[in-house]
């Protein structure tokens, strides 16, 4: 399961000479970690970009909430859709008002470029959500997670890939849309079968990707 919904990082755009003048328009504001920020309803129609730290963008229907990405320094935003936006660590966000952007972007097609290919990401990482609810069990949504921080963050060694989650075990379980519980008794049985090994808190070390790969199908 894919968690970062683009490998475009807006604020390099934001800092070229020429948008210089754009970029003071926007206002940082700052929010501790663990707080829902944004929710359906929210009354003010304002674009955001992650300065600083990790926000989780989800769906809540009745008592279960489904995961769309993890929103990380670099990615956009609005304030005024169907999704719940929660702090995961303390975070700046760039905040200024939707039509601002919208008249910028008319007058500056490379950047409006940028946006609507992230945005255009967004979309298919949806998608791609919803398929992987719909057709895939727990076990392969959590192997799909690991092996996916694996190849974008994790550190190879001699005795394998190393990923840091940062994440609690309940955000953990939000993401792949799941219990806690039933995360942990997975997490638990991988960590009996060998596949993966927990090294510090939140540290995993998994000895053999493609093995660990083939592991759900099990």
């Amino acid at each position: 399961m894919k968690t970062k919904f683009s490998s475009i990082n807006l604020l390099t755009e934001l800092k070229k000479i020429e948008n210089a003048e754009f970029l003071a328009e926007f206002i940082d504001i700052h929010f501790p970690k663990n707080n829902l920020i944004y929710s359906p309803g929210y009354d003010k129609d304002f674009v955001f970009i992650v300065k600083k730290g990790r926000l989780r963008l989800y769906l809540a229907v009745e008592d279960k909430d489904f995961s769309l990405a993890i929103l990380e320094p670099g990615d956009i935003y609005v304030t005024h859709t169907r999704a719940h936006v929660e702090t995961l660590d303390d975070v700046i966000l760039m905040v200024m008002p939707t039509s601002k952007l919208h008249s910028y972007m008319t007058t500056h097609p490379a950047l409006s470029k940028t946006i609507i290919s992230i945005l255009g990401k967004l979309l298919k990482q949806s998608f791609s959500i919803i398929d992987s609810l719909v057709f895939k069990d727990i076990k392969q949504r959590l192997t799909d997670f690991f092996i996916y921080e694996a190849t974008h963050n994790g550190m190879s060694g001699d005795e394998g890939v190393t990923v840091r989650l940062d994440l609690t075990s309940t955000q953990l379980a939000a993401i792949v849309g799941a219990s806690r519980q039933t995360v942990s008794t997975i997490v638990s049985t991988m960590l009996k079968d060998g596949v993966l090994e927990k090294k510090d808190r939140n540290v995993y070390l998994i000895p053999n990707i493609d093995l660990f790969r083939n592991y759900a199908h099990t």
